[in-house]
C-alpha cells in the first residue's frame, strides 16, 4: 500500500551525468562534470510544478533559429532591401559565434563535447572544440563585416 517510490535524479542535458546541486535555489548553474551552463525553468506546457533543465547553449541556438526564420519572413513580406537583411542577419549571427566559442573553449577545458547528439571525449573532443572556436571566430568576424556594410 505505502510502497516506497524511487525519486529520479536530475541529469545534465549535455553530458547526462547526475546533477547534485540544489537546482531550485539557483536558476542558472554549471554542470560539475562538463561545466556547461544549465538553467532550470518551468515547463511551458503541463503541470505548473513541472520543471525542465535546459542547456543555455542549446537555448541560444534555438533562439538563433527562430530569429533567423522571423527575419527571413519579415524581409520576404515587407520587401526591404538586401542591406537591412544583411545587418539583421549579422546581428543574429552574433549568437551563433558566441555559442560556438563558449562551447569550443569548454570542450578544450573539459575534454567533453556533444555535437549533433554524439558525445566525444578526450582528444576527439578537444579537436572538435578547436574547430568550434575557429568557426565561432569566423562567425564573429562575419558579424563585424555585416554591420560595416
Amino acid at each position: 500500500m505505502n510502497a516506497p517510490t524511487q525519486i529520479q535524479a536530475a541529469h545534465c542535458p549535455y553530458c547526462g551525468n547526475i546533477l547534485f546541486q540544489n537546482l531550485k535555489r539557483h536558476k542558472v548553474r554549471g554542470c560539475l562534470t562538463c561545466k556547461r551552463p544549465i538553467v532550470i525553468a518551468r515547463s511551458p506546457f503541463g503541470r505548473p510544478r513541472l520543471y525542465r533543465i535546459y542547456s543555455i547553449l542549446d537555448v541560444g541556438m534555438a533562439v538563433y533559429a527562430l530569429l533567423t526564420i522571423a527575419l527571413i519572413a519579415f524581409f520576404l513580406l515587407s520587401g526591404h532591401g538586401v542591406g537591412g537583411f544583411v545587418k539583421g542577419f549579422s546581428i543574429a549571427l552574433f549568437i551563433v559565434g558566441s555559442v560556438l566559442c563558449v562551447d569550443g573553449v569548454l570542450a578544450l577545458r573539459t575534454a567533453r563535447d556533444k555535437t549533433w547528439g554524439r558525445q566525444r571525449r578526450g582528444v576527439a573532443a578537444r579537436s572538435v572544440g578547436g574547430g568550434k572556436i575557429a568557426a565561432g571566430v569566423l562567425a564573429l568576424f562575419m558579424v563585424f563585416v555585416g554591420v560595416a556594410i
